[in-house]
């Protein structure tokens, strides 16, 4: 009787065990996140936005016409791999607007990027009031504005909330690739060091 009752719960307690065991996969598109953060801080951070030199156009109405498609496949498939959204748009914008304020106190060391992503006020020795008093003003806008970025590129890729971590650090990695030599970059250890 007892083994009888062994044989009949072993396949039940076997089946609780495997669903016990079970983990869920998450997928997470880090090249992508990576492809699009480095985008997004390369267009913000650009210095020189001299436009590209169209070659001589085609002369013949077939040259024309196939021209035109090509021009038309290139631009449809180019919208289709953008995540972007008029919220990272806006925000792009905005960033892109505050960086030559922020610019000269990267180079005087007051700020630097930290290692989340997120600018950091470094050191205001040497600096008048309205000076301290912009950097302030200017980091925590660009805080603001940057965490949005973070949760606007993550929604429009379809990245949930709990991995939001994960795109604020490929963003961190960026935004210190793109910072001038000289300027203030923390290590994932919390150290700082000049590019």
């Amino acid at each position: 009787m007892r083994i009888t009752k062994i044989k009949i719960l072993f396949p039940f307690w076997t089946l609780i065990l495997m669903m016990a065991c079970v983990t869920v996969n998450v997928y997470f598109p880090a090249r992508e996140v990576e492809k699009k953060a480095g985008e997004i801080v390369d267009e913000i951070r650009k210095k020189d936005q001299t436009p590209p030199t169209n070659p001589p156009g085609p002369q013949s109405k077939w040259e024309i016409l196939s021209a035109f498609v090509v021009d038309q496949g290139l631009a449809y498939a180019q919208k289709e791999a953008e995540v972007s959204t008029p919220a990272i748009q806006n925000l792009k914008s905005h960033l892109k607007d505050r960086f030559p304020r922020l610019a000269p106190f990267f180079q005087k060391g007051a700020i630097g990027e930290g290692r989340r992503g997120l600018l950091e006020v470094r050191e205001t020795k040497g600096l008048s009031l309205t000076d301290r008093t912009e950097i302030k003003s200017l980091v925590e806008a660009e805080n603001r504005d940057r965490r949005t970025l973070y949760q606007e590129v993550a929604k429009s890729m379809n990245i949930s909330a709990d991995q939001l971590g994960k795109v604020q650090r490929i963003f961190a990695d960026k935004w210190q690739q793109a910072a001038a030599p000289g300027w203030w970059i923390q290590k994932e250890d919390g150290a700082w060091v000049q590019k």
